[in-house]
């Protein structure tokens, strides 16, 4: 018989269209999740990151051999 349903967490999840929320670690023991700002009224969303050449950047800092 199921529980009575109840909060685990005090903060939102943060909704992202497209895209999970959260997952499980390969354990199962384990999550990850991305929590929405507490206070959304003091978010700057002002900036922009683009990365050119990222497999080129990624081979540099982690390189196969």
């Amino acid at each position: 018989m199921a529980d009575k349903p109840r909060a685990w967490a005090n903060r939102r999840l943060l909704l992202r269209p497209g895209l999970r929320s959260l997952d499980l670690h390969a354990d199962g023991d384990g999550f990850a999740l991305a929590a929405a700002p507490q206070d959304e009224s003091t978010v700057n969303q002002d900036k922009l990151v683009v990365v050119f050449n990222f497999f080129d950047e990624l081979r540099r800092l982690a390189p196969a051999n």
